[in-house]
């Protein structure tokens, strides 16, 4: 790094080649703006205008280093600041995280204008005002919202709050931070009990019983909503031109086979059939009970899509199931035809969706 006095900085200016400029920009940082310097009003406002004048033209990695002086500097101007918080995310990021001379409305426009990482750099900010964390969560990037979340001196309005706990319905990546935000109300803890997962009901339950209150939900009556709720969506049911495959992998790492139930049936050993069933699904003893024998076989043919099953497994495993003893007789029936046809129709992303709400209800939800 040059070591050039103040009073030549304005000659050195003057030079067109790249690297004087970016040599003159270090030696401002150097000598005008490194914290413990003190400068008179006049020194310092020249520093500033001759790295106006400089910025442009100067390396993204001195750019970089002067951002990071630039970030502590409360009197900056502030066409400076806003270039360097419009620049690459490598000299933005500084002054994003903590120049003060950057204002909410600064800070709602380049939310508006720039990428996820200049967002998540605003994130990050020691405060934010709730005016600043809406339009965060507007953006509805998980990753985003998930660092304003995270950030304990971010503002949440009681709008935004709503917005974030219906989002989390879906995004399961915002409950956890979600949950242990202050401005979670009991209503909304008692709502975002009904489909967060088990670890999450114990700090809503916590939350809620602070306030003299108790969580009681009626899990049947939630596992039929999600039935109901994934039925009326559109993509639940589609056009039969689903593949008849099953792929061991897809996300159920080294699960039963469709075929091992069905050959537990064949069997007639219903005990092990019952045990694969549980261990393929997930569910609970008394979960994968009431599926089985309590819903209808419109329950199986949901718990059979989500877990894979194609058409021709499916078809037997309901003619062992449902047909008595007669499985070649029921095959033969109307009632056997149309819940295939309906297995066949069922989306697999809808279906997933509704063994998912059925993984999360208590044991005791499921009693009669």
């Amino acid at each position: 790094m040059r070591n050039i006095p103040m009073d030549q900085l304005v000659d050195v200016a003057r030079s067109t080649r790249r690297e004087d400029r970016s040599a003159l920009a270090e030696a401002i940082g150097d000598l005008c703006l490194k914290m413990g310097r003190t400068l008179s009003k006049s020194e310092k406002s020249l520093a500033y205008d001759i790295i106006t004048a400089l910025i442009r033209d100067v390396e993204a990695q001195v750019r970089a280093a002067l951002s990071e002086q630039l970030a502590e500097q409360s009197d900056a101007p502030k066409d400076l600041i806003l270039k360097m918080a419009n620049d690459v995310i490598e000299v933005a990021r500084p002054v994003l995280v903590r120049s003060v001379v950057l204002q909410d409305s600064d800070l709602v426009n380049l939310i508006l204008s720039k990428a996820e990482s200049h967002q998540m750099a605003i994130a990050q900010r020691e405060e934010l005002s709730a005016q600043v964390t809406d339009k965060l969560v507007a953006t509805e990037n998980s990753s985003v919202i998930q660092a304003a979340l995270l950030n304990d001196g971010a503002k949440f309005s009681e709008r935004t709050m709503e917005h974030l706990v219906n989002l989390s319905r879906e995004d399961q990546t915002i409950q956890e931070p979600l949950v242990k935000r202050d401005e979670l109300t009991v209503d909304q803890a008692r709502r975002m009990y009904e489909f967060v997962g088990f670890s999450m009901r114990k700090a809503l339950s916590e939350r809620v019983e602070k306030n003299g209150e108790s969580i009681k939900i009626d899990m049947d009556k939630v596992v039929d909503q999600a039935v109901a709720d994934a039925l009326g969506q559109n993509d639940f049911l589609s056009p039969l031109d689903q593949p008849d495959a099953y792929s061991g992998l897809g996300g159920f790492g080294f699960k039963p086979h469709p075929r091992l139930l069905v050959g537990a049936l064949e069997q007639n050993d219903l005990f092990k059939f019952e045990e694969l069933f549980q261990e393929l699904t997930d569910l609970t003893e008394q979960g994968a009970t009431r599926v089985l024998y309590d819903s209808g076989p419109e329950a199986i043919a949901i718990a059979c899509k989500a877990t894979g099953f194609d058409r021709k497994n499916f078809a037997d495993l309901l003619a062992y199931l449902q047909g008595g003893g007669e499985p070649e007789k029921y095959r033969q029936t109307s009632a056997y035809l149309k819940i295939v046809d309906y297995f066949e129709r069922i989306d697999r992303a809808g279906a997933e969706r509704v063994l998912a709400a059925w993984r999360r209800a208590p044991d005791d939800s499921w009693n009669r």
